[in-house]
This record gives C-alpha cells, sequence and structure tokens, in this order.
C-alpha cells in the first residue's frame, strides 16, 4: 500500500512535480550529510513510519523505540539509493529498509 506523501494540502500536478523535485533535492542533501535534509525527509515519511509502527504495536514505550529504528532504516535507504532511479521511486524503495529495520 502506498501512503502519499503530502507537503501541502492542495496537491496539484505542478504541486506533484515540486514535491518530486524537493524530494529529490533532500535525497542529494542527506547522501551529502545534510542534517536538515534528514530532517525533512523523516518529517515527510512520518506519516508512512507511523502507520507501519501503529499496526505492530500499541504500547507508547515499543512504538517510540520501533520510530528510531524506522527513522534509522530509512536514513539507511537514503544512503543506499541511486538518484537515476528517479526521487518518485524513493517511497516504494525506503518501505522496504523501514519494514526491515522494525
Amino acid at each position: 500500500m502506498k501512503i502519499p506523501l503530502h507537503l501541502s494540502k492542495n496537491v496539484t500536478q505542478s504541486t506533484r512535480a515540486a514535491q518530486t523535485q524537493a524530494l529529490a533535492h533532500d535525497l542529494i542533501a542527506a547522501k551529502r550529510g545534510d542534517w536538515n535534509a534528514k530532517n525533512s525527509l523523516c518529517r515527510t515519511f512520518l506519516p508512512l513510519m507511523t502507520s507501519l509502527v501503529q499496526k505492530r504495536t500499541t504500547e507508547t514505550a515499543k512504538q517510540n523505540a520501533m520510530m528510531e529504528r524506522a527513522k534509522d532504516g530509512l536514513l539507511k535507504a537514503v544512503k543506499k539509493f541511486h538518484m537515476d532511479q528517479g526521487a518518485d521511486k524513493f517511497q516504494i524503495f525506503a518501505l522496504n529498509y523501514i519494514e526491515t529495520s522494525l
């Protein structure tokens, strides 16, 4: 299941292109070690990670620990992702790393 990532509430064709471009920019910067880009990626993928964690447990302490592991999985996916695949393919690519880290 693909959970849509929205940087704004109104998604149109032009904003979808802008979101993909912003994601590509964050991916490139995060690979270089930019903490702001990593933070931006974590905020962008927060709904996806939250959904995966909530399906696995309802205990708050376990959810917090799993969210940290999910973030680690996301950042591992950033390191392994090749930009020639296109930034729009990153969500599917990252999902495997996030689920594996949980």
